[in-house]
C-alpha cells in the first residue's frame, strides 16, 4: 500500500486533527470506555453526552447490561461512522457455566467446531431482528475451569453473539451451557487497558476545566481519523464544497491516493489537513486512476456514501 502524490497542493480549508481543540475533537472524536456492568450501552452514551456537554453522542456495538468492556462512544459527527465501527472485530473472555459433566478434550474439540463461518440467530434478549446470519469465528481458546465454570476467549465478527455460541456449544456437548459472565475486551483495535471509566473521563474533565490540564482528557478522546482505518484519497480544497453537497469524485480533484484501491471497496475522501471529510465506494482501481490521471481523462474514481463534515455555505 503507498500514497501517490498527484500534484502539489496547499490545503487551506480544515485543521489537522492532532491540532484540535477540545471543542472541536468532542463534534467528532470516540471516547474508548470501560462500561461497566449495569447500565444499558445507550445510558452510557447518554453520561457522555451530558457529561461533555454536547448535542449528540453513540455508541457502536452493544453491550448488554450485565455485560462489561470496550464500548466506543461516536461524539457529534463521529456518530456517522458507527456501520465503520460495528464490523470490525471484537474480542471477549466468557465464563461459560456447563449444566453437566464434561473433559477439557471435550470442550476443546467441542470449540473447535465453532472456527470459521456459522450461523447464529440472535438470541431472545437482544434488540434486532432474529433472522439467520453468518458470523465468522477467528478464534476460541479455553482458558481456565473451576468445576462446571469455563473461561475462554474468543475473537469474532462484529455482531457475533457470545451468549448464542455458549448455548451452542452446550448443545454440542449435549447438554445446557449458560453465559454466567462476559468481558469485551478488543473494539475497534482498541485494547481495554486504552479505555477510561466514566469516574476517570469525568475527573479528566474536571481537570481540563479547572486546572487548564487537556493532556489526560486527550488521551481519551481521539480524532476519527485514528480509529477509521480506511485506503485513503486526499482531494483538493476546491472541491471539498461539491463532494460534501452531492458531487462524486472526479480525477482532476485527486491531489494523492492508494495505489491499492480496488473497485467497490470503501474508502475514505480527506482534506490535505488529514481530515476525514466523505467515506465514497471506490469506482475504479489505482492502476485506472493512475492511467486516467496521466492521460488527462476525464472521469468519476468514487462514489460519495457519506458525508462526514461539510465545507463552505
Amino acid at each position: 500500500m503507498t500514497l501517490v502524490t498527484v500534484r502539489k497542493h496547499e490545503s487551506k480549508i480544515g485543521i489537522e486533527p492532532e491540532k484540535r481543540s477540545l471543542r472541536q475533537l468532542f463534534d467528532s472524536g470516540l471516547v474508548f470506555l470501560d462500561k461497566p456492568r449495569g447500565p444499558s450501552s445507550h445510558e452510557v452514551s447518554s453520561f457522555v453526552k451530558k457529561m461533555l456537554d454536547i448535542p449528540k453522542a453513540g455508541h457502536s456495538g452493544t453491550l448488554d447490561p450485565n455485560v462489561s468492556g470496550v464500548l466506543p462512544v461516536m461524539l457529534g459527527n463521529a456518530t456517522k461512522l458507527a456501520p465503520l465501527l460495528l464490523g470490525s472485530p471484537k474480542e471477549y473472555v466468557c465464563v461459560m457455566a456447563l449444566e453437566g459433566e464434561a473433559s477439557d478434550k471435550e470442550l476443546d474439540e467441542a470449540l473447535s467446531h465453532f472456527y470459521g463461518k456459522i450461523y447464529q440467530t440472535p438470541p431472545l434478549e437482544s434488540a434486532v431482528k432474529k433472522a439467520l446470519r453468518i458470523r465468522e469465528i477467528y478464534s476460541l481458546k479455553l482458558l481456565e475451569r473451576k468445576g462446571n465454570l469455563v473461561l475462554f476467549d474468543s475473537r469474532v465478527q462484529g455482531g457475533t453473539y457470545i451468549r448464542t455460541l455458549v448455548k451452542d456449544i452446550g448443545l454440542l456437548l449435549g447438554m445446557t451451557a449458560t453465559m454466567a459472565e462476559l468481558r469485551r475486551t478488543v473494539a475497534a483495535g482498541i485494547k481495554e487497558g486504552q479505555c477510561v471509566t466514566l469516574q476517570e473521563l469525568s475527573d479528566r474533565l474536571w481537570l481540563a476545566a479547572e486546572r487548564g490540564d487537556e493532556k489526560p482528557l486527550r488521551k481519551c478522546i481521539v480524532p476519527v481519523e485514528d480509529v477509521v482505518k480506511l485506503k485513503r484519497i486526499t482531494v483538493d480544497d476546491e472541491s471539498l464544497k461539491p463532494l460534501c453537497t452531492g458531487a462524486n469524485l472526479g480525477y482532476a480533484s485527486i491531489v494523492s491516493y492508494d495505489d491499492s484501491i480496488e473497485p467497490g471497496q470503501t474508502i475514505g475522501l480527506f482534506t490535505g489537513k488529514g481530515e476525514l471529510a466523505c467515506i465514497a465506494k471506490a469506482m475504479v482501481d489505482g492502476k485506472k486512476i493512475s492511467s486516467a490521471i496521466q492521460a488527462g481523462e476525464r472521469g468519476l474514481a468514487a462514489d460519495v456514501v457519506r458525508v462526514v463534515r461539510s465545507y463552505g455555505a
